[in-house]
Protein backbone atom coordinates (compact mmCIF):
# COMPACT_ATOMS: atom_id res chain seq x y z
CA UNK A 1 0.00 0.00 0.00
CA UNK A 2 1.11 3.59 -0.59
CA UNK A 3 1.36 5.78 2.40
CA UNK A 4 2.30 10.03 3.09
CA UNK A 5 5.42 10.11 5.51
CA UNK A 6 4.64 13.13 7.70
CA UNK A 7 5.80 15.98 8.02
CA UNK A 8 6.74 15.75 4.54
CA UNK A 9 4.34 16.74 1.43
CA UNK A 10 3.98 14.23 -1.41
CA UNK A 11 6.22 15.91 -4.78
CA UNK A 12 3.41 14.74 -7.17
CA UNK A 13 0.47 12.45 -7.73
CA UNK A 14 -1.63 14.30 -4.95
CA UNK A 15 -4.56 12.72 -6.31
CA UNK A 16 -3.22 9.33 -5.89
CA UNK A 17 -1.83 9.96 -2.43
CA UNK A 18 -4.43 12.32 -1.08
CA UNK A 19 -5.64 10.98 2.41
CA UNK A 20 -3.32 8.35 2.26
CA UNK A 21 -2.51 7.38 5.99
CA UNK A 22 1.13 8.30 7.59
CA UNK A 23 2.46 5.22 7.64
CA UNK A 24 4.34 5.77 11.18
CA UNK A 25 0.83 5.77 12.43
CA UNK A 26 -0.17 2.41 10.72
CA UNK A 27 3.33 0.71 11.76
CA UNK A 28 2.23 1.71 15.10
CA UNK A 29 -1.05 0.65 15.22
CA UNK A 30 -0.16 -3.20 14.21
CA UNK A 31 1.57 -5.95 16.13
CA UNK A 32 4.33 -7.42 14.30
CA UNK A 33 6.93 -9.51 14.95
CA UNK A 34 10.78 -8.28 13.61
CA UNK A 35 13.12 -11.37 12.65
CA UNK A 36 16.03 -11.23 14.75
CA UNK A 37 18.30 -10.23 11.91
CA UNK A 38 16.05 -7.30 10.59
CA UNK A 39 15.33 -4.21 11.68
CA UNK A 40 11.76 -2.63 12.34
CA UNK A 41 10.63 -0.43 10.04
CA UNK A 42 8.95 1.87 12.31
CA UNK A 43 12.39 2.31 14.34
CA UNK A 44 14.16 3.18 10.28
CA UNK A 45 11.57 5.51 9.68
CA UNK A 46 11.53 7.38 13.05
CA UNK A 47 15.59 7.61 12.27
CA UNK A 48 15.37 8.55 8.85
CA UNK A 49 12.23 11.48 9.89
CA UNK A 50 14.64 13.01 12.37
CA UNK A 51 18.30 13.08 10.16
CA UNK A 52 15.72 15.05 7.36
CA UNK A 53 14.31 17.76 9.72
CA UNK A 54 17.36 18.01 11.04
CA UNK A 55 18.90 18.87 7.30
CA UNK A 56 17.92 22.80 5.97
CA UNK A 57 16.37 21.77 2.75
CA UNK A 58 12.71 21.02 1.75
CA UNK A 59 11.94 17.45 1.09
CA UNK A 60 9.21 15.86 -0.65
CA UNK A 61 8.09 12.09 -0.50
CA UNK A 62 8.24 10.51 -4.11
CA UNK A 63 7.13 6.95 -3.41
CA UNK A 64 6.23 5.15 -0.14
CA UNK A 65 5.16 1.89 0.01
CA UNK A 66 4.92 -0.63 2.70
CA UNK A 67 3.53 -4.27 2.02
CA UNK A 68 4.17 -7.80 4.64
CA UNK A 69 7.04 -5.44 6.18
CA UNK A 70 8.52 -5.14 2.75
CA UNK A 71 9.23 -1.06 2.51
CA UNK A 72 10.15 0.78 -0.14
CA UNK A 73 10.64 4.89 0.21
CA UNK A 74 12.39 7.44 -2.04
CA UNK A 75 12.63 11.25 -0.72
CA UNK A 76 13.80 14.42 -2.58
CA UNK A 77 14.95 17.59 -2.14
CA UNK A 78 13.08 20.45 -4.18
CA UNK A 79 15.73 23.19 -3.20
CA UNK A 80 18.46 20.76 -4.16
CA UNK A 81 18.95 20.60 -7.65
CA UNK A 82 21.27 21.23 -10.49
CA UNK A 83 20.47 21.29 -13.83
CA UNK A 84 22.22 19.05 -16.06
CA UNK A 85 21.05 20.56 -19.43
CA UNK A 86 18.25 23.65 -19.66
CA UNK A 87 14.62 21.96 -18.49
CA UNK A 88 16.70 18.83 -17.67
CA UNK A 89 17.02 19.60 -13.92
CA UNK A 90 18.03 16.99 -10.93
CA UNK A 91 16.93 16.68 -7.35
CA UNK A 92 19.07 14.89 -4.76
CA UNK A 93 17.17 12.37 -3.21
CA UNK A 94 17.53 9.25 -0.94
CA UNK A 95 16.38 5.90 -1.18
CA UNK A 96 15.64 3.00 1.43
CA UNK A 97 14.54 -0.67 1.16
CA UNK A 98 13.90 -2.40 4.03
CA UNK A 99 12.25 -6.25 5.26
CA UNK A 100 11.17 -7.15 9.01
CA UNK A 101 11.31 -10.65 7.73
CA UNK A 102 14.63 -10.36 6.87
CA UNK A 103 14.18 -12.08 3.23
CA UNK A 104 16.08 -8.89 1.44
CA UNK A 105 18.48 -6.72 2.53
CA UNK A 106 18.63 -3.32 3.60
CA UNK A 107 19.83 -0.65 1.57
CA UNK A 108 20.11 2.94 2.53
CA UNK A 109 21.57 4.58 -0.85
CA UNK A 110 21.94 8.14 -2.37
CA UNK A 111 19.30 8.61 -5.21
CA UNK A 112 18.95 11.76 -7.89
CA UNK A 113 15.72 12.40 -9.15
CA UNK A 114 14.70 13.83 -12.64
CA UNK A 115 12.06 16.13 -12.10
CA UNK A 116 11.05 16.26 -16.22
CA UNK A 117 10.35 12.58 -15.89
CA UNK A 118 9.71 12.01 -12.41
CA UNK A 119 12.73 9.14 -12.99
CA UNK A 120 15.08 8.31 -10.41
CA UNK A 121 18.60 6.49 -10.54
CA UNK A 122 19.95 4.49 -7.19
CA UNK A 123 23.51 6.02 -6.60
CA UNK A 124 25.84 3.48 -4.81
CA UNK A 125 29.25 4.66 -7.37
CA UNK A 126 31.71 5.91 -3.89
CA UNK A 127 31.42 5.06 -0.17
CA UNK A 128 29.77 6.62 1.85
CA UNK A 129 26.50 6.74 -0.63
CA UNK A 130 25.17 3.48 0.11
CA UNK A 131 24.96 1.21 3.71
CA UNK A 132 23.82 -2.28 3.26
CA UNK A 133 22.94 -5.15 5.90
CA UNK A 134 22.88 -8.33 3.68
CA UNK A 135 20.25 -10.82 4.70
CA UNK A 136 22.58 -13.04 6.02
CA UNK A 137 24.46 -10.29 8.72
CA UNK A 138 22.91 -9.47 11.86
CA UNK A 139 22.25 -5.72 11.80
CA UNK A 140 25.19 -3.88 13.39
CA UNK A 141 24.74 -1.98 16.79
CA UNK A 142 25.82 1.33 14.68
CA UNK A 143 23.36 1.19 11.99
CA UNK A 144 21.95 4.80 12.81
CA UNK A 145 25.02 6.83 12.46
CA UNK A 146 25.69 5.00 8.95
CA UNK A 147 22.30 5.67 7.43
CA UNK A 148 22.78 9.12 9.44
CA UNK A 149 26.06 9.08 6.78
CA UNK A 150 24.19 8.07 3.54
CA UNK A 151 21.11 10.53 4.00
CA UNK A 152 23.90 13.29 4.71
CA UNK A 153 26.01 12.83 1.80
CA UNK A 154 22.60 12.45 -0.35
CA UNK A 155 22.06 15.89 0.24
CA UNK A 156 25.22 17.55 0.10
CA UNK A 157 25.44 20.24 -2.48
CA UNK A 158 29.45 19.08 -3.46
CA UNK A 159 28.63 15.80 -3.34
CA UNK A 160 25.32 16.12 -5.97
CA UNK A 161 28.07 17.99 -7.98
CA UNK A 162 30.17 14.85 -8.38
CA UNK A 163 26.79 13.21 -9.07
CA UNK A 164 25.72 15.27 -11.91
CA UNK A 165 29.42 15.00 -13.24
CA UNK A 166 28.66 11.39 -13.56
CA UNK A 167 25.50 11.80 -15.53
CA UNK A 168 26.87 14.77 -17.55
CA UNK A 169 30.27 12.39 -19.11
CA UNK A 170 27.03 9.69 -19.63
CA UNK A 171 25.61 12.48 -22.60
CA UNK A 172 28.96 12.65 -24.35
CA UNK A 173 29.35 8.72 -24.44
CA UNK A 174 27.16 7.94 -27.53
CA UNK A 175 25.77 4.13 -27.89
CA UNK A 176 26.16 2.61 -31.11
CA UNK A 177 24.26 -0.39 -30.94
CA UNK A 178 21.90 -0.27 -27.77
CA UNK A 179 20.15 -3.46 -29.00
CA UNK A 180 23.76 -5.46 -28.29
CA UNK A 181 23.49 -3.50 -25.16
CA UNK A 182 20.83 -4.91 -24.05
CA UNK A 183 21.30 -8.41 -25.04
CA UNK A 184 24.32 -7.79 -22.86
CA UNK A 185 21.81 -7.62 -19.75
CA UNK A 186 19.45 -9.90 -20.92
CA UNK A 187 22.23 -12.53 -21.12
CA UNK A 188 23.10 -11.50 -17.48
CA UNK A 189 19.75 -12.00 -16.08
CA UNK A 190 19.58 -8.63 -15.47
CA UNK A 191 16.53 -7.98 -17.78
CA UNK A 192 13.77 -10.25 -18.99
CA UNK A 193 12.65 -10.32 -22.82
CA UNK A 194 9.82 -7.70 -21.95
CA UNK A 195 11.63 -5.15 -19.64
CA UNK A 196 14.71 -5.35 -22.76
CA UNK A 197 11.73 -4.35 -25.08
CA UNK A 198 10.03 -1.44 -23.21
CA UNK A 199 13.77 0.13 -22.72
CA UNK A 200 14.56 -0.31 -26.37
CA UNK A 201 11.26 1.58 -26.89
CA UNK A 202 11.73 4.18 -24.41
CA UNK A 203 15.35 4.86 -26.03
CA UNK A 204 13.97 5.07 -29.25
CA UNK A 205 11.29 7.35 -28.36
CA UNK A 206 13.35 9.82 -26.44
CA UNK A 207 15.71 9.73 -29.48
CA UNK A 208 18.47 10.73 -27.10
CA UNK A 209 20.76 7.78 -28.22
CA UNK A 210 23.67 8.50 -25.06
CA UNK A 211 24.46 6.02 -22.07
CA UNK A 212 22.73 9.24 -20.36
CA UNK A 213 19.68 8.35 -22.64
CA UNK A 214 19.77 5.01 -21.76
CA UNK A 215 19.94 5.11 -18.29
CA UNK A 216 16.74 7.00 -18.53
CA UNK A 217 15.13 4.52 -20.44
CA UNK A 218 16.01 1.91 -17.43
CA UNK A 219 14.55 4.36 -15.43
CA UNK A 220 11.79 4.78 -16.81
CA UNK A 221 10.86 1.38 -17.29
CA UNK A 222 11.69 1.28 -12.82
CA UNK A 223 8.96 3.80 -12.84
CA UNK A 224 6.27 2.07 -14.70
CA UNK A 225 7.11 -0.79 -13.00
CA UNK A 226 5.76 0.85 -9.92
CA UNK A 227 2.89 1.87 -11.29
CA UNK A 228 1.84 -1.47 -11.91
CA UNK A 229 2.76 -2.18 -8.10
CA UNK A 230 5.61 -4.25 -8.88
CA UNK A 231 7.91 -2.48 -6.32
CA UNK A 232 10.23 -5.27 -5.54
CA UNK A 233 11.22 -5.58 -9.66
CA UNK A 234 10.92 -1.63 -10.13
CA UNK A 235 13.53 -1.56 -7.52
CA UNK A 236 16.25 -4.34 -9.47
CA UNK A 237 15.90 -2.31 -12.46
CA UNK A 238 15.84 1.05 -10.86
CA UNK A 239 18.82 -0.18 -9.15
CA UNK A 240 20.52 -1.15 -12.93
CA UNK A 241 20.13 2.48 -13.99
CA UNK A 242 22.38 3.34 -11.19
CA UNK A 243 24.73 0.21 -11.54
CA UNK A 244 25.01 1.59 -15.54
CA UNK A 245 25.94 4.71 -14.61
CA UNK A 246 29.12 3.37 -12.17
CA UNK A 247 29.91 1.39 -15.49
CA UNK A 248 29.64 -2.17 -14.06
CA UNK A 249 27.75 -3.54 -17.50
CA UNK A 250 29.54 -2.03 -20.10
CA UNK A 251 29.97 -4.54 -23.07
CA UNK A 252 33.01 -6.91 -22.89
CA UNK A 253 36.30 -5.26 -25.21
CA UNK A 254 36.90 -7.39 -28.07
CA UNK A 255 40.25 -9.27 -28.53
CA UNK A 256 42.07 -7.92 -31.60
CA UNK A 257 42.18 -10.02 -34.50
CA UNK A 258 45.40 -10.06 -36.28
CA UNK A 259 45.52 -11.88 -40.09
Amino acid sequence: MNYALLPFPTFSRESEYAGRPDIRDALASRDRDVAPNAIGNLELLDHVVETLRGLPWDFAVDHCHEHDGQLYLAVMAHDLGRNLDVGDKMNAGFFLQNSETGETETLACARTFRVSCENGALLECEKGQSFTITMADMPPANWQPKIKDVIDRSFNGDGLDVDLARFRATTQKMVSTPYEFLCHLSAQGLIDDDEQSDIQSAFNDAADFSMYGLINAVTQVAHGLRSNDKWARAFQVERLGGEILRGDHNLPALDPVYS
